[in-house]
């Protein structure tokens, strides 16, 4: 074989490659959108990574509760230290109850997962945030390993970690 052939074929292998592993987060995006339209809990849950999903929605739904308390800390409030004990509990037993195979699907098939409260409902199996499930959706590249994938036009998301060379999983949620 010629070296200028040799040369030529290599470059359309390396371009060949790079094209399918930029295009590996819409292919399993896809798999993912096919299991949730089938209602497949199992299939569903091989595209999640639930102990990084669960942390990320307590450390969202924590950070609420603390701006909801005005950002104050225990040193201003004698019970406080008491109260955020209390609060980092329940929203712990919460998140680990509610965070479900069923919950993740109902979040996936609405498209995005709102507010707190919607995440609590979600994880039981309530849809709280109504209409249809939304099907406009941009997916942005947050380095080589990451994808942010959100309505668009709208706040919300869910970021996927890639896991493995094509293989992508559902680490976290960005709540509205």
């Amino acid at each position: 074989m010629k070296p200028k052939t040799l040369a030529t074929a290599v470059a359309v292998l390396c371009v060949a490659a790079a094209g399918w592993l930029y295009a590996t987060p819409y292919i399993a995006l896809h798999q993912l959108g096919k299991a949730v339209e089938r209602k497949d809990a199992q299939a569903v849950s091989a595209y999640v990574d639930f102990p990084a999903l669960r942390d990320s929605i307590k450390t969202q739904m924590m950070a609420r509760l603390n701006a909801q308390m005005g950002g104050r800390g225990p040193a201003d409030n004698p019970l406080g230290n008491f109260g955020q004990t209390l609060a980092q509990g329940l929203v712990s037993q919460f998140t680990e109850a509610l965070v479900s195979p069923e919950g993740v699907m109902l979040m996936l098939e609405k498209g995005k997962p709102g507010k707190p409260g919607d995440v609590a409902a979600a994880g039981v199996g309530v849809d709280t945030q109504g209409g249809p499930p939304r099907k406009d959706y941009a997916v942005e590249y947050q380095g080589w390993s990451k994808v942010f994938v959100h309505p668009k036009r709208e706040g919300g998301g869910f970021v996927f970690r890639r896991e493995g060379l094509a293989g992508w999983k559902l680490v976290a949620v960005q709540m509205d």
